[in-house]
């Protein structure tokens, strides 16, 4: 079972996820990403940024996990919102790395159909990858895998697989910060989930 962190507190402090805790969050995310994906679609359509920005509003709002620290040191903050507090805030040099790395691709047209192609060329637990789902407006994905020895920092982690699975050309190298945030959708929008090596809950027929 890996140690997940996720957004607990409007000022960034960050707490360990349990797999009730991840239940829950996709729960909620899931109504405000179907709001976030009409608002995206207007955008397309209309050009209108006001769609753009009410989509990008929304995002924000979503329950957000940091997949790849396992923890965070206890610190006394320093910006606006948390000067002078103590908390676990979400600081990439107060993280602890967990042995995850998430690749973030984007600006696919059907991640689904890729998430197809992939899933048939590779074997997924075999590479180590743990968990794929759709990302907030639906043109993305976020593949969640255990970090490789031989493939040293987060950044190289992330080529490589990206590499591995053909996908090089769509990943965002931003999550090459140790404490990004990722923004969890619905349950519809997981494709893969390993729920014994994340979570230590055995895998359903559902």
């Amino acid at each position: 079972m890996f140690r997940i962190t996720y957004l607990v507190r409007v000022f960034c402090e960050m707490q360990q996820m349990t797999w009730e805790a991840w239940q829950e969050a996709m729960q909620k995310a899931k109504s405000i990403v179907a709001e976030i994906r009409r608002e995206f679609k207007a955008y397309k359509e209309t050009g209108d940024a006001a769609h753009k920005d009410k989509a990008d509003e929304l995002k924000r709002t979503l329950p957000g996990a940091c997949f790849q620290a396992g923890d965070f040191a206890v610190s006394i903050g320093t910006k606006k919102y948390n000067r002078g507090k103590r908390g676990r805030w979400r600081e990439m040099r107060y993280a602890y790395l967990n042995g995850l790395v998430v690749i973030d691709v984007d600006h696919v047209d059907n991640p689904r159909e890729l998430f197809e192609r992939i899933s048939k060329e590779h074997d997924l637990k075999a590479e180590g990858i743990l968990l794929v789902y759709v990302s907030a407006r639906g043109e993305g994905l976020k593949i969640v895998f255990k970090a490789r020895e031989e493939w040293s920092n987060l950044i190289c982690q992330q080529y490589e697989m990206a590499s591995l699975l053909g996908i090089l050309d769509f990943v965002d190298d931003a999550c090459k910060d140790s404490s990004r945030l990722s923004w969890l959708t619905g349950p519809d929008d997981v494709l893969y989930c390993d729920t014994k090596e994340l979570f230590n809950v055995e895998p359903t027929n559902e």
